[in-house]
């Protein structure tokens, strides 16, 4: 087992605590930190949101919708998994070129230095069912997304307890706002993942709720 050699590689140290356990094992907190990368226990690439935020969008059944992601990374290889298009826009030229050679084929990743970065999703003409805010310039952003979402669509904000104020804007303009707030991938503090809707229209993959990481009886 992958956790199993990661532990003789680096101790064990506190990690057999039961509660340790569920984080650093069942969620793969543990390798995904000595890896730097955000991956569960299976090295399985997740977006580096909340692990509650993770949980609650991998219910869902995202198979004939089509995303918008302001940055791009291991939530756009995990999203391309699930959803029928995304384009990704990215700022940063060196890892723009790290991802464009391994895009799946319903994935698209554009480059746009900072001046263009926030008004690339203008030109696409496109009412997208999933926006996400995880790059540069998220006030920006989140000012031309409320244009560009569908209205039974869904808008993901991560880090969103640092920007309070940009999530007034989308209250604002009658979306709803849920938290997840937690733990999550590499990271050793807690933070929040904010998504945002007016109606909403995913529907769940299998019988909900599942049991989660953890549980059981």
């Amino acid at each position: 087992m992958v956790f199993s050699k990661i532990k003789r590689l680096f101790g064990s140290k506190s990690i057999e605590d039961p509660k340790l356990k569920i984080l650093n094992q069942g969620f793969g907190h543990y390798l995904s930190k000595q890896m730097g990368s955000s991956i569960d226990e299976n090295m399985e690439v997740l977006p580096w949101f909340t692990y509650p935020a993770i949980e609650f969008l991998n219910q869902l059944d995202f198979s004939k919708s089509n995303f918008f992601e302001w940055g791009s990374g291991n939530s756009s290889k995990y999203f391309s998994k699930r959803c029928q298009s995304i384009i990704s826009i990215e700022h940063n030229w060196n890892w723009y070129n790290q991802q464009k050679d391994s895009l799946r084929e319903n994935q698209k990743i554009i480059f746009a230095n900072e001046s263009l970065y926030p008004s690339i999703i203008e030109d696409l003409l496109v009412q997208f069912d999933v926006i996400i805010i995880d790059g540069i310039l998220r006030n920006e952003c989140i000012e031309r997304a409320v244009f560009h979402i569908a209205d039974d669509g869904m808008i993901i904000y991560d880090n969103s307890e640092r920007g309070p104020e940009n999530c007034q804007i989308l209250r604002n303009q009658g979306f709803t706002q849920i938290d997840f707030s937690g733990f999550g991938p590499i990271n050793d503090y807690t933070w929040t993942t904010s998504i945002f809707f007016k109606r909403f229209k995913f529907k769940p993959i299998s019988i909900q709720p599942i049991i989660p990481i953890g549980g059981g009886y």
